[in-house]
């Protein structure tokens, strides 16, 4: 990844961060499939089902990253 993109000062909280991934896995979940989203290439596609091939669901997702990151449920 470029230097670019590094964040040197963590901007958001833990639990903000497990939102965030969390949505990402639903937003890739989104542009895999034909009938949410009609105008994506299927290179995109494809390359979204090959990142959720191993990505974990959403109620398995939050708590790893929370305990990971250190973030209580409020």
């Amino acid at each position: 990844m470029s230097d670019r993109y590094r964040l040197t000062v963590p901007i958001s909280s833990p639990l903000q961060q497990v939102a965030a991934v969390v949505a990402t896995r639903d937003f890739l979940l989104r542009l895999s499939d034909p009938q949410a989203t009609k105008r994506v290439p299927g290179e995109v596609r494809k390359e979204a089902r090959a990142l959720l091939r191993h990505f974990p669901i959403a109620e398995t997702l939050r708590p790893i990253l929370r305990e990971g990151l250190g973030a209580e449920e409020r």
